[in-house]
């Protein structure tokens, strides 16, 4: 899978339940610790996690700190944001977890990630109006809708049903 552009990382993150201003600091937090590369991995040998516990996808979550994230996928795409976004949310509605946030490294990421949502209309909503943690398909699940510009939409689409 090559690197996701802007506008696909801020639909996910909508989904995840970011939102305003969270919603872009999200995705530029994402692009500095992925670069938009959804099969990131950092095996975090300075931090001293143990072989297979260190940063997975697009949000670099880390397993060590992290270990109920095990055994998920965390290199699907939307799969990370929900862990990105409970992570966050545990945290009190803030990205102090991510290093990119704390450094500031993310700041360089987010003109562009503005300008990019400017010009897109990015949106998420499930049918009980809560951030959804299925994505349906084919087997059923919840039903979901995006509206976002461009082929985003198609690329979701095709990406939760297989096609």
């Amino acid at each position: 899978m090559s690197n996701l552009l802007i506008p696909q990382i801020a639909a996910l993150a909508a989904n995840a339940g970011f939102s305003g201003p969270d919603l872009a600091t999200a995705v530029a937090v994402a692009l500095a610790e992925s670069g938009g590369n959804p099969q990131a991995y950092n095996p975090e040998r300075a931090a001293g996690a143990p072989d297979g516990q260190g940063s997975f996808g697009l949000w670099q979550i880390y397993l060590h700190a992290h270990p109920e994230y095990a055994g998920q996928n965390l290199f699907d795409p939307q799969t990370n944001a929900l862990a990105a976004y409970a992570i966050y949310a545990a945290a009190g509605d803030t990205f102090r977890p991510w290093s990119t946030f704390t450094a500031g490294a993310y700041l360089r990421h987010l003109d562009a990630v503005n300008q990019a949502l400017a010009s897109t209309d990015v949106t998420a909503t499930a049918d009980d109006s809560t951030p959804p943690t299925d994505w349906g398909g084919p087997d059923g699940g919840q039903l979901l809708t995006l509206v976002v510009g461009g082929g985003i939409l198609f690329y979701l689409i095709s990406r939760v049903l297989g096609w």
